[in-house]
């Protein structure tokens, strides 16, 4: 299983992809992460934990990198057993503001109908063994 974080001063993001899903679970402070990883490595049996490095669009702004390169080694300590990874991160607020502005621009029946369709579509891909 597969735990994803993004990391900031204060808050922290945390997902699982569990049965073929990413699941966002919660927003967390920051200075209760390692306790609350240890929870969800326990709870979801997590092999890889997957932390989004926050590159800005020309790779100059180091600062928020350089805290989250340093917050990986302390993971890479604190769990031996569990494999830390990163990935990059630009872009992906973008991308999901256009999602959420195609989904949420229309009425209130409509983003009902939408979330169900997508859930029979998992559904079925699911039992397919597709998704």
């Amino acid at each position: 299983m597969y735990l994803w974080i993004d990391l900031w001063d204060k808050r922290c993001w945390i997902a699982v992809f569990v049965e073929k899903i990413v699941i966002p679970k919660e927003i967390v402070p920051r200075v209760e992460l390692v306790n609350i990883l240890k929870k969800y490595i326990k709870d979801y049996d997590i092999k890889v934990i997957v932390v989004w490095l926050p590159f800005d669009l020309y790779g100059l702004d180091k600062k928020q990198l350089e805290k989250t390169q340093k917050f990986i080694w302390k993971l890479k300590n604190i769990f031996p057993d569990v494999e830390i990874d990163s990935i990059d991160e630009r872009f992906t607020t973008f991308e999901a503001e256009n999602t959420l502005n195609l989904l949420w621009e229309k009425d209130t029946i409509w983003k009902k109908d939408a979330i169900s369709a997508g859930l029979i579509l998992e559904s079925y891909l699911m039992q397919k063994n597709i998704f």
